[in-house]
């Protein structure tokens, strides 16, 4: 296994020289009269952002495996440089550095076509950092920026040897709701260790969609963890292979919020009730709020999977009633289309008899970043026959 991870990292280490080789090179025509190592190392910094993120996570997961090995009092399997110092190890990057060169690029060196390069090559990287960029941000707005304290709760409920593959895959749904650092090393540790298929795929998809370095290991080089034989044999035979599909439904929800502990240690700063219209609005006073260290309920983030639009029902009621009761206080975000929805004056009015604090901010405030959040005094929504109101739309 040494052996086959050893040449692993060799041939990782080759591309990532390679790769880095092109870098410098593709940069060196736009390099300005005087420069340094810092000169460089910043334009692959600009033109190669996400590129330098997974070096340097690269970097950090063979110090981490080095480290694990020394605690072990074993001799260190990788010692990978550190970026900047790879980059200056680079034939390409002496080259750069050579008397010879230096001496060549000063004499002829012209500060306009210096310009006119640099232009050309910011138009050729800019479109794909925006759309890497892009394809990350459609990432995260399934999630929330904010690190909840019973994410440590959820985490050791995964870790329980009692808990089932199929409570394990609910935990990694909640979990990828939350990106945070600890949630990042939580998904990278399952990567590597996690015995089922398909739950070490679902970290991987994670992360790899929200642009983190991970490396999908084969079911073959992965360790069984148990040393009883009967359980290792269990866990080849039936665990390994184990598959278990969600069902996306509102009623699903509804069961496991009834039934299961994952759903049951939520809590929540802030229901927002909205229309789904001020979609814009609405993430970015979610952004704001996690910013505060707010945790912050709001379907189409928390509960995406279950509460579908063409499927609302007597379940989708249920869940939500369970949302504020989990929630300190409710912050309705005014709009005329929010005034006008029968679901947030459902919820109103249930947060209300449930003596919850209810707070209102205006769409037009949130628009021009200018806004406080204060208490909702005018009591417009009040209905004591609001359980029967027909729940027929989802805005």
């Amino acid at each position: 296994m040494s052996g086959f991870t050893k040449h692993m990292y060799t041939k990782e280490l080759e591309s990532i020289k390679k790769d880095l080789s092109n870098y410098v090179n593709k940069i060196s025509v736009v390099l300005p009269r005087e420069y340094g190592l810092e000169t460089i190392v910043s334009l692959i910094k600009r033109y190669y952002p996400f590129e330098w993120q997974i070096l340097n996570e690269k970097y950090c997961y063979y110090c981490a495996k080095d480290r694990k090995l020394k605690a072990l009092r074993k001799k260190v399997r990788y010692a990978m440089m550190e970026p900047i110092l790879l980059i200056e190890s680079l034939n390409i990057t002496r080259k750069l550095f050579s008397k010879e060169y230096i001496y060549s690029h000063k004499n002829g060196f012209n500060h306009g076509m210096q310009i006119s390069a640099e232009e050309k090559f910011k138009n050729e990287r800019d479109p794909k950092i925006r759309k890497r960029q892009e394809k990350i941000s459609k990432a995260k707005i399934k999630a929330q920026e904010i690190e909840p304290f019973f994410l440590d709760e959820l985490m050791g409920l995964y870790d329980r040897k009692t808990t089932s593959q199929k409570d394990r895959v609910y935990i990694i749904k909640e979990l990828q709701k939350y990106y945070c650092p600890k949630v990042v090393v939580f998904f990278k540790k399952k990567v590597e260790t996690e015995y089922n298929r398909q739950l070490r795929e679902m970290a991987f998809y994670h992360l790899q969609e929200l642009g983190h370095y991970t490396v999908l290991r084969k079911q073959k080089y992965m360790r069984i963890p148990s040393k009883n034989q009967k359980r290792r044999k269990l866990l080849k035979d039936v665990y390994m292979n184990e598959r278990f599909n969600i069902s996306e439904i509102p009623e699903e929800l509804e069961y496991r919020i009834q039934n299961s502990k994952e759903q049951r240690i939520k809590a929540y700063d802030f229901f927002i009730s909205h229309s789904s219209i001020d979609f814009n609005e609405i993430q970015c006073l979610i952004r704001e709020l996690n910013s505060r260290k707010k945790n912050v309920y709001c379907d189409w983030i928390n509960d995406n999977d279950y509460l579908k639009r063409n499927l609302v029902g007597l379940a989708t009621r249920k869940v939500i009633e369970k949302r504020i009761e989990q929630s300190e206080a409710i912050i309705l975000v005014l709009s005329e289309h929010s005034m006008k929805s029968k679901w947030v004056k459902y919820e109103l009015n249930y947060a209300y008899q449930s003596n919850k604090p209810i707070y209102a901010i205006s769409k037009e405030d949130i628009s021009i970043n200018s806004y406080s959040i204060d208490k909702l005094n005018d009591l417009w929504f009040q209905d004591e026959n609001y359980k029967n109101i027909k729940l027929f739309e989802c805005s």
